[in-house]
């Protein structure tokens, strides 16, 4: 199929915006499809702390690769084992197909998510997608403290580290993978072009005051908990998952690892504790979603953003 100007709607910013309530409302609307764009909705498992529940009850039903929500499916759900490692390059093969199958049906893919470097590579490809994981050497990085990551990667490449934004130089996951890419840059690397770049895209951004926003995550930590996340984690720990994996995994699952280990955090300290990490990672969304291109920004506050975002999309959508 020839994507070129095919309509694609993309539904973007921090966590705990609503972004998935916005984007079932419009796919009802305008005959369209959601395809999650987040870097741990794609593992099998991982429902109630990688939130892939939206803000509002729906019926649910599962499928392989998707879930369906109210009757709408909802693409890139449960497509990869948490025991192993799925890549941004998996994501965007897979991702692809299910933009290009969701059009050749006849509906309107709408791309959701806060994974800010999945979207990049989806929508505008990556030159270094196809370096493969080096886990000898991710396995030496993750022993170094943030600072001897720094200075290694800015001795090895003093371009890369010059590119790289405060956020990626205070990220270890970012730094270990700049440090695997540079240190394979000899090898021929094969160049990822995005399918979807010449899709009449539109970009609606949501965004909040920092208050809301913290507030706003604060309340679904707790709502997590009361929906059974610990039982979640310890279910996943029994069926096979290691605490080391959880790690990996981050947020929700990191901070749940440590409490299973220690088994000494009281209900109080594991919600500040959670809140805390959602913060730093909704900072980290905010700062790299500043640099998204053709973004139209809706603040939720604003009591009529609903309205006005779907008079945005429907102009759009119609034309």
């Amino acid at each position: 199929m020839d994507l070129d100007l095919q309509k694609l709607l993309v539904i973007l910013g921090p966590t705990s915006l609503g972004k998935t309530d916005l984007a079932l409302q419009l796919a009802k609307k305008l005959n369209g499809e959601l395809v999650s764009c987040d870097s741990r909705q794609v593992y099998k498992k991982l429902d109630i702390g990688t939130g892939k529940m939206p803000g509002e009850k729906v019926e649910v039903a599962k499928g392989r690769g998707f879930w369906e929500m109210d009757g709408i499916k909802v693409w890139m759900h449960d497509v990869a084992d948490p025991n192993r490692q799925y890549t941004v390059y998996d994501y965007v093969k897979d991702a692809n197909r299910a933009v290009e199958d969701t059009l050749n049906r006849g509906k309107l893919p709408i791309i959701v998510g806060g994974t800010g470097f999945y979207l990049k590579a989806l929508l505008e490809g990556l030159s270094n997608l196809s370096v493969p994981a080096n886990l000898k050497l991710r396995k030496h990085l993750e022993s170094l403290s943030l600072k001897e990551m720094q200075k290694k990667i800015e001795e090895i490449s003093s371009q890369k580290w010059g590119k790289m934004n405060n956020s990626d130089r205070q990220n270890p996951r970012r730094l270990v993978r700049a440090i695997e890419v540079v240190l394979q840059q000899p090898q021929k690397i094969r160049q990822i072009n995005s399918k979807l770049k010449n899709c009449n895209i539109l970009k609606i951004g949501l965004t909040a005051p920092r208050a809301v926003l913290y507030k706003r995550i604060d309340d679904r930590v707790v709502d997590r908990l009361d929906q059974g996340l610990i039982e979640e984690v310890e279910q996943l720990y029994k069926d096979g998952l290691s605490l080391e994996r959880m790690k990996q995994l981050g947020l929700e699952y990191g901070v749940l690892a440590d409490y299973l280990e220690r088994k000494n955090t009281n209900r109080e300290e594991l919600i500040k504790r959670l809140q805390g990490k959602i913060h730093g990672f909704a900072r980290r969304q905010i700062t790299w979603f500043k640099k998204e291109k053709n973004t139209l920004w809706f603040d939720i506050t604003d009591k009529n953003y609903l309205v006005r975002i779907e008079k945005t999309v429907r102009k759009w959508y119609d034309t």
